[in-house]
C-alpha cells in the first residue's frame, strides 16, 4: 500500500463539500481514543452483495480478491445471517429485503491521522489520482445544508410493537428461562419515522448527539446505514490477535452530577446486570476458543463501566490468538451473531427470537466493519443503528432479558438508548 499525509485537513473539512458524483460514500469514525480508525471511502470498484448461506463462500472468495489487489474490504453481515448459520428456518416477516451479506472493494480511502489524513491507495499512480481528487473535493465550498421546518407529521421515532406485544414476548422469554430452555435472551422491538433529511446530513446529526467509537456510514443500493454503536465486536490484528468486547449492563445517564453519580452505582452494585455480563463473557470465551490456539483465550477485563452520552454501559474484554490454518473472515462467520445481542446458549436463542419478535432485524445487531490486505479486520455490533429507505426509516432497540429482570425496567431501558437518536430526523 502506498500512502501520502495531507495536514491541517477535518473530517468536516471533507464531508461538507462531498457532491453526488461521489457515490457510494462510506465512513467510519471515532470519538474518544477506544475505537477503530476513522476513514472515508467513495466510488468503489466492485462490490458483494448476497443473501443467505450460500453467499458465505462467495463472501470469502471475495475477500480475498480484494486482499490480493491490496484492497479494503467494508461492509455488513446482517443478522438475520446467523440465522442460516445456524441451520434456523425463520419464519419473521422480511419486510425490509436488504442483503444479509453486503461489501464495497475500495482501491483507495483517506485515514484521519493526528495532524490531519492519510491518502492510502493500492499503488502510486492509484495514490496520485486520488490525491488530485482529495484536493478538488477541498477546493469546493462547503455545500449549503436546506433547513427543513419541523411537522408534526414528521421526524418522529413510533414504536411499531405496542406495550401489550411487547409484555407478550416478554412473558414467553421469562418463561423459556425459568423452564430452563435459555438464560439469557436478548429481546428488541423497532421503531419508525420519515424525514426529508439527506442521509450525508442525518450522518452529521446523529454524530453530534452521539459521541461513540465505533460510528459508520453505508450508502447502499436503495437503501442506506448509520450506525452510532458503542459496542465493538471482534478486532483482530495483523499477528492474529483476537479481542471482542461484549457490552451488558445499562443504565440512563444523570440530569445532574449527583444522579449520574447514582445511576453508576447502581449499575456497578446490580448483581443481576453482573450475572447478565458474566454469562456472555461466559458465551464469547467459548466462541473465540474455536478459533483460537489452545491455551491463548484470556478474559483481559471481566467488568468495566464507561460513560456514553445518554447511557453507562458495563463490558467485559476476551483475547485470543487465531489459529494459523483459519482467516479473519473464518473467525468472524464462526463467532456470527454476536452473544451479546442474542442470548445464551446462542442457537436456541435465536429461535426463540424468531418467535417472539414480529420482524426480522435485517443490519441492526448484525456486524460492520473493514477487512484489510494484510488480513486485519474490525467490527462493530450494529446497535444504534438506523436503516434508511427513501424517506422512511428504521431503528431498533433492545436489552437482553434473565430470570430476575423486571419487565418495566427492561422497556424503559429500550427507551433510554433510542434517546441519542430523538430529534435527529
Amino acid at each position: 500500500m502506498k500512502s501520502a499525509i495531507i495536514k491541517n485537513v477535518s473530517f468536516e473539512d471533507l464531508w461538507d463539500r462531498f457532491s453526488e458524483d461521489e457515490n457510494n460514500l462510506c465512513c467510519t469514525r471515532k470519538f474518544g481514543n477506544d475505537g477503530w480508525e476513522s476513514f472515508i471511502a467513495w466510488n468503489p470498484l466492485s462490490f458483494y452483495s448476497a443473501s443467505k448461506d450460500d453467499g458465505t463462500e462467495g463472501l470469502k472468495k471475495f475477500v480475498k480478491s480484494q486482499q490480493k489487489d491490496s484492497h479494503r474490504v467494508f461492509g455488513y453481515l446482517s443478522c438475520d445471517l446467523g440465522y442460516y448459520l445456524f441451520n434456523i428456518k425463520p419464519k419473521a416477516k422480511n419486510d425490509l429485503f436488504l442483503p444479509d451479506i453486503f461489501f464495497y472493494g475500495f482501491d483507495s480511502y483517506i485515514k484521519f491521522v493526528s495532524d490531519g489524513i492519510e491518502v492510502v491507495a493500492c499503488d502510486e499512480s492509484i495514490l496520485n489520482l486520488y490525491i488530485t481528487k482529495v484536493k478538488t473535493i477541498l477546493s469546493r465550498p462547503k455545500i449549503d445544508k436546506v433547513s427543513i421546518p419541523a411537522s408534526p407529521h414528521c421526524f418522529k421515532l413510533l414504536a411499531n410493537t405496542t406495550k401489550e406485544a411487547y409484555s407478550e414476548s416478554y412473558s414467553k422469554i421469562k418463561k423459556y428461562i425459568t423452564e430452563g430452555d435459555v438464560y439469557q435472551i436478548n429481546l428488541t422491538h423497532r421503531m419508525e419515522g420519515e424525514t426529508e433529511k439527506g442521509s450525508r446530513d442525518l450522518f452529521v446529526s446523529m454524530c453530534e448527539k452521539n459521541k461513540v467509537g465505533h460510528i459508520a456510514y453505508i450508502e447502499g443500493v436503495g437503501f442506506d446505514i448509520l450506525s452510532a454503536s458503542p459496542e465493538r465486536f471482534i478486532k483482530i490484528s495483523a499477528n492474529k490477535t483476537i479481542d471482542t468486547f461484549p457490552i451488558k449492563g445499562t443504565r440512563p445517564r444523570g440530569k445532574n452530577q449527583d444522579e449520574d453519580e447514582k445511576f453508576k452505582k447502581q449499575l456497578m452494585n446490580s448483581e443481576k446486570e453482573s450475572a447478565e455480563l458474566n454469562m456472555v463473557t461466559d458465551l464469547l470465551r467459548n466462541d473465540i476458543g474455536k478459533v483460537s490456539e489452545i491455551g491463548s483465550v484470556k478474559v483481559i477485563v471481566s467488568r468495566n463501566i464507561y460513560p456514553y452520552s445518554t447511557v453507562w454501559h458495563t463490558y467485559s474484554n476476551i483475547q485470543g490468538k487465531l489459529l494459523p490454518c483459519l482467516s479473519s473472515m473464518d473467525a468472524l462467520l464462526s463467532m456470527f451473531p454476536g452473544g451479546s445481542i442474542t442470548g445464551c446458549p446462542k442457537k436456541r436463542a435465536m429461535e426463540i427470537i424468531d418467535e417472539v419478535e414480529p420482524t426480522m432485524r435485517a443490519v441492526y445487531t448484525g456486524s460492520i466493519g473493514f477487512i484489510d490486505p494484510d488480513d486485519s479486520l474490525d467490527f462493530n455490533i450494529a446497535i444504534r443503528t438506523l436503516i434508511k429507505k427513501g424517506s422512511k426509516v428504521f431503528l431498533q432497540v433492545g436489552g437482553g432479558i434473565v430470570y430476575d429482570s423486571n419487565e418495566k425496567d427492561e422497556y424503559q431501558e429500550t427507551l433510554d438508548k433510542a434517546k441519542s437518536f430523538l430529534g435527529i430526523l
